[in-house]
């Protein structure tokens, strides 16, 4: 299924769930079922066939029956191997019950008042999210282990008002929130989509006649599910202000939101941005993290971000509705958010706070310390090269020396100078796919629908680059609102994505 004709799926199956929501819910029940019985049904004949083998062999018939235990005894293993697949728990930084009573006594709190299931363990990462991740020790079986995961970022952005209230929403979606069918449509949802994955991957020729079902299955039952999940989180939502208050809930989600831009657009580029000037970074980022909220709180960008996000639309995109629908949902109108005397991190991590911080640092260092030290590198390269040609007039150097001086200065970050240089090496004759396609995403990043004959250049002079200039140019034209032009590009990417 493309991505087209799912986004019109979607839109079609929530006109349907509109008019007749119980059958709607009915039907995704039963498609939900579908994917179990095919399962089941598999597992049962390759296993009646073993049995029946055996039989054959115990009436004398040794040698077909033989045959028949062979062929549907690899065929009932294969099954069960596919099926019983192992999926990656979560990863980060585990705190016990011992480390952060506190914090496991806000989550029992919750368990009490939701009746939901039991959390076996809880998580600290660096993102800046929150989320219950049920790990199914049988595959598609189930016997869950469910993982409650927050990030320390998250955790420090929060009061331990607001963050009560995330964790609420989250629990919200394993527990009775959406009802005994509802929660597990929302749980074989997560599950089928992880599986995905994993069926794709598959090599022999068995396993993929097995799961060319499930490559079928999976993205249906996906768009029919699409809609129901949407709807449970405005259930979760209300999960979240029966146990907080709809005011909280409100704040959490508007601080979730606008403190969440301030470090994906503004303090992990401002860390990362060191490395162009220093071999090592110069503060750890959980660390600072706190202070960096706090000074964040005193700018206009606190409540320029949060008209920003209230100004989006709900799209198929994501099942998570937009922030303004969230809020209309609640009754609840916008209040610019503001920075917590005391955040959840110190309250509910308190004595463990400063080991999580400096585990979470230390790996962190660990993870990015080889490509801080290539991008150190790459700048410092960049600077000798501009230094060693910048006498010269760009002009008047030759196309591979252009090239090289041109991608020199977008390395420094000195776009403007580099864009006019890049084009004029694109367009040379001799000049390579590079600067072609370096030229293409400055365009495509000021909305300019010239990008797309680089991108074109770029994918002549090297057909790696096709996928990456496919896609850009499907970017840009959905960008700039270009419907017919950005169809066609989605339609050659999907090609390209298929083969």
């Amino acid at each position: 299924m493309t991505e087209s004709e799912f986004r019109n799926l979607v839109a079609h199956l929530e006109r349907e769930c509109d008019i007749a929501p119980g059958r709607y819910r009915a039907k995704v029940t039963a498609l939900a079922g579908l994917g179990y019985a095919y399962a089941v049904g598999m597992l049962a004949l390759t296993l009646g066939g073993v049995f029946a083998g055996i039989g054959l062999v115990a009436s004398r018939h040794a040698l077909i029956g033989g045959k028949l235990v062979l062929i549907c005894g690899v065929a009932a293993f294969l099954v069960i191997r596919a099926l019983w697949v192992r999926l990656d728990p979560p990863s980060g930084r585990r705190v016990s019950r011992e480390e952060a009573p506190h914090l496991w006594r806000l989550v029992d709190k919750l368990r009490a008042k939701q009746a939901g299931p039991e959390i076996h363990e809880i998580i600290i990462d660096e993102a800046f999210n929150a989320s219950i991740v049920q790990t199914p020790r049988l595959g598609i079986f189930g016997w869950y282990r469910n993982t409650l995961t927050l990030g320390l970022p998250l955790l420090q952005a929060l009061s331990p008002k607001e963050c009560a209230a995330v964790m609420a929403h989250e629990y919200g979606h394993i527990s009775g929130a959406h009802g005994k069918t509802g929660a597990w449509i929302y749980r074989i949802r997560l599950v089928w989509m992880r599986l995905a994955e994993v069926f794709a991957q598959e090599e022999g020729w068995f396993d993929k006649l097995f799961t060319r079902f499930f490559r079928w299955y999976i993205p249906w039952f996906n768009a029919y599910s699409f809609v129901l999940a949407r709807q449970q989180e405005y259930e979760a939502d209300q999960a979240s202000a029966r146990f907080v208050g709809r005011t909280t809930t409100a704040s959490a989600l508007i601080a979730a939101s606008v403190k969440g831009r301030f470090m994906a657009e503004k303090f992990w580029p401002a860390l990362y941005a060191q490395a162009d000037h220093q071999p090592r970074p110069g503060f750890m980022p959980h660390a600072a993290m706190r202070t960096a909220l706090r000074v964040a709180g005193d700018s206009e960008d606190f409540k320029t971000w949060m008209w920003d996000a209230l100004a989006r639309l709900t799209t198929y995109d994501d099942t998570h509705p937009s922030l303004r629908d969230r809020l209309d949902a609640l009754g609840m109108k916008p209040v610019v958010p503001t920075h917590p005397e005391h955040s959840a991190a110190q309250v509910l991590l308190r004595d463990a706070l400063p080991r999580i911080t400096s585990d979470l640092d230390a790996a962190w260092l660990t993870a990015v310390e080889a490509q801080w030290r290539e991008r150190h590198n790459k700048v410092r390269a960049a600077q000798a090269e501009v230094e060693r040609l910048g006498d010269a007039n760009p002009a008047r150097l030759e196309v591979e020396e252009k090239s090289r001086y041109a991608l020199a200065l977008l390395t420094l970050d000195r776009v403007n100078e580099a864009l006019p240089l890049l084009c004029e090496a694109a367009e040379h004759a001799r000049g390579n796919a590079e600067t072609a396609m370096a030229a293409g995403r400055i365009l495509a990043e000021r909305g300019d629908d010239a990008a797309v004959r680089y991108f074109e250049m770029a994918m002549d002079r090297d057909g790696d680059m096709i996928p990456e200039a496919t896609w850009r140019a499907m970017q840009l034209y959905e960008h700039i609102g270009n419907e017919a032009l950005t169809e066609e590009w989605r339609a050659r990417y999907e090609r390209i994505i298929a083969d």
